[in-house]
């Protein structure tokens, strides 16, 4: 920091003296919530902590500070902290290291005096989870790269002092972007009052992560900064500050010992009451006020180059995530998806963005984005890649490569109840010769969707296509949306068995197991971390139902039920909507009992299904587009040649109720999903696939009297109005 702005943080503090020491006689006092001067922020931020069942009365508070605290405060912070990074910066001669965190799922904020330029950004290295777990052992860490290039915004230290880059290629570890979450950006105006506590996550002098927790007054506020005091290690540059509902305050920047007591080396210990006491040594830290930030970052958004904006457009756009009303989370209103969302991490061309680093004499990594390391006179050769077509054709040029599988994750208590087959060559995936005599390939995805589709990893057979081969089924992911585009499953109704949900035997019940798809990156389908964070509203809902591959002998339809438990076949579905999606759960096997099969046709019928997005309707789960409904297509051979039916299950008046427990919900015989018999064509018009001509010449939407989605909507309200 340069001689200007350290004089200038020396007058604040000195100027803010009477009023940080007014502060602190009120905290010593426990009267702390009479420090806020502006009234107005004071009465919103009571009325906030009120709605978030803080304690009420003042009988309920003992000592300066309030001691109860929500016991989602533990899990909400621990999933805040896995958002900050240490920084190493390598500038010439010359390294800096700090703290900073996402802001976004792509973009990375610290102080402008720790990276100074899109030229430091270059060498700078950011690195998640440099902390202990719960047992006191060091967790794997994940370095990434910054990419100044896709982005980059920088306040001098004399102003608003940050710098917000672009999330780069990985350089090590096994976690994805999607895995760090973020700290979403506000200038919402009730998230912080003068005497309250402020919490810090950090990494001080290059330590493992730190908590400053709670024992931070915030002493002081100017148009710009806050101010607040410790007795604590004096924190990092970069680091997050944080309100007792992990709401994003301040972007820390500075901080130094004062010598506090007045000019005559008096402290009053307490209202009213003076006391002749030595000068006390006080650690004042400042941080620059988030909500200057906000509106610094929005000013600019109008200037930036157009391959820019829809990112930082994005960051500022979770600003309603930012505030939960009542201590959840809360889905924010729909809006477009962002330009940029067909990528999950922002990726430039391989020249410009290749660069080399050394881990020892015999290895040499390049990242160009995909990281190859070279191993001589070791243990041949292994490659981690990105899912970009130049990595895959390099991977498929190397016929000495070893085939790489991953291990499995840990499996929870009761794990065993459902087993995955690790063996993934063995499965056929969707047949598109599955009825006899006709050929149903996959859905073709339009020009605009193929381009989101997600790649598989580069030594996957035919990556570039993205087909994830399960037992009976197969599914394309969307990458920016994080949820399959959709999925085809092949059911043969003569050996359609019932395949227990918990032992993944036959006939029996239920478990709920999820796994990971070692062949696309993680990054590309959402987790388990989603899911847990917003089980207020989701469960982990199956495309392929677990029922509809599996069939055939028990080894088969077992495989086939613990295929439908990948990641890659789950989709955020409200924690009603099987209870009451009757026609989606039941189509199929209504087709099979009533859909006069031919002979010909051995049973078999073909099911195409997937989610259906709306920039004008969808909600959003911070960066995750809720699709408001759920598309069925059911394909078979009639007597009279092929029939189609298709279906629309529509979720979103649900999307109203959030669970107040995760006990099992209570009836709401007036909630029900809304189920629309749709043509094959207006599917088609909505998800940007196409199913083919055939598909669409046998719908059976086009004989007699149906219901249609349009002007005047007509439900389905009984299994005879989808005629077949």
């Amino acid at each position: 920091m340069d001689d200007k702005t350290l004089q200038a943080f020396r007058a604040c503090v000195n100027e803010t003296a009477p009023e940080r020491r007014r502060v602190r006689r009120l905290v010593a006092c426990g009267q702390w919530r009479e420090a806020e001067p502006d009234g107005k922020r004071a009465l919103s931020y009571a009325l906030r902590q009120r709605n978030l069942g803080a304690p009420g009365g003042p009988e309920s508070i003992i000592g300066d500070t309030e001691d109860f605290l929500r016991a989602s405060f533990l899990p909400q912070g621990a999933a805040v902290a896995r958002a900050v990074a240490y920084v190493e910066v390598n500038a010439g001669n010359a390294t800096e290291i700090a703290t900073g965190f996402m802001v976004s799922p792509r973009l990375f904020i610290t102080n402008q005096h720790v990276i100074a330029d899109a030229a430091a950004a270059r060498g700078t290295q950011v690195t998640f989870f440099r902390e202990l777990d719960e047992r006191g052992v060091p967790r794997p860490t994940t370095t990434f790269l910054l990419d100044p290039d896709s982005f980059a915004l920088f306040s001098p230290d004399d102003q608003l002092d940050y710098a917000l880059v672009a999330l780069g290629p990985r350089q090590s570890g096994d976690a994805s972007a999607a895995d760090l979450g973020f700290c979403p950006l506000s200038d919402q105006p009730d998230k912080h009052v003068i005497g309250m506590n402020t919490n810090i996550i950090q990494h001080p002098s290059g330590w493992m992560k730190m908590l400053s927790l709670r024992n931070n007054t915030l002493t002081a506020r100017t148009e710009h900064t806050l101010l607040y005091e410790t007795d604590t290690e004096q924190g990092s540059s970069g680091s997050p500050v944080f309100n007792d509902d992990w709401q994003l305050v301040a972007l820390h920047h500075w901080g130094e010992p004062f010598l506090d007591g007045g000019a005559a080396g008096k402290n009053k210990a307490r209202a009213g009451a003076a006391v002749d006491t030595p000068a006390v040594p006080r650690n004042v830290n400042e941080g620059v006020r988030i909500s200057a930030i906000y509106r610094d970052l929005a000013a600019r958004l109008d200037g930036l180059p157009a391959a820019w904006k829809p990112l930082l457009r994005e960051a500022l756009n979770y600003q309603s995530a930012a505030a939960p009303a009542d201590g959840r989370r809360q889905l924010s209103p729909p809006h477009a998806a962002p330009d940029s969302a067909s990528e999950a991490l922002p990726l430039t061309s391989i020249a410009k963005d290749a660069r080399m680093s050394h881990a020892n004499d015999n290895a040499a990594s390049f990242t160009i984005p995909l990281e190859v390391t070279v191993r001589v006179g070791g243990a041949g050769v292994s490659v981690s890649a990105s899912t970009s077509t130049a990595t895959a054709n390099a991977a498929a040029g190397s016929p000495a490569m070893p085939q790489r599988r991953l291990s499995p994750p840990p499996q929870a208590r009761g794990a065993e109840a459902v087993r995955i087959d690790q063996d993934y060559g063995n499965r056929g995936g969707y047949d598109a010769a599955f009825i006899p005599g006709v050929k149903l390939p996959l859905p073709k995805p339009d020009d605009k969707l193929a381009r989101q589709i997600a790649a598989l990893r580069a030594d996957e057979a035919d990556a570039a296509g993205g087909e994830l081969k399960y037992e009976h089924f197969s599914l394309k992911l969307i990458k920016g949306k994080r949820i399959a585009a959709f999925t085809a499953t092949n059911i043969d109704g003569a050996t359609y068995l019932s395949v227990d949900r918990g032992t993944g035997r036959a006939n029996e019940a239920e478990g709920d197991t999820w796994f990971q798809d070692p062949r696309v990156s993680a990054s590309f389908y959402l987790g388990q971390d989603f899911y847990s964070a917003w089980s207020t509203y989701f469960d982990r809902g199956h495309l392929t139902r677990r029922s509809d591959p599996s069939w055939g002998t028990p080894e088969e339809a077992e495989r086939a039920n613990a295929d439908t438990f990948h990641f890659t076949n789950c989709s955020p579905q409200h924690f009603r909507f099987n209870q009451s999606a009757v026609y989606w759960q039941g189509l199929e096997r209504y087709v099979l009992e009533n859909g006069i099969l031919a002979a010909s046709s051995k049973g078999r019928i073909c099911v195409f299904q997937g989610p259906v997005f709306n920039d004008q309707v969808d909600l959003w789960a911070d960066d995750v587009q809720i699709p408001s409904a759920f598309f069925k297509i059911v394909v078979w051979k009639g007597k009279e040649g092929l029939k189609a039916v298709g279906l629309l299950a529509d979720q979103s008046k649900l999307l109203s109720e959030a669970r107040h427990s995760l006990g099992a919900p209570q009836d709401l015989p007036s909630v029900d999903v809304n189920h629309w018999r749709v043509g094959i064509a207006d599917i088609e018009r909505m998800t940007g696939l196409d199913f083919g001509a055939k598909v669409r010449g046998a719908d059976t939407i086009k004989d007699g009297d149906q219901p249609r989605v349009g002007e005047a909507r007509l439900l389905v309200s009984a299994f005879d109005q989808i005629k077949l």
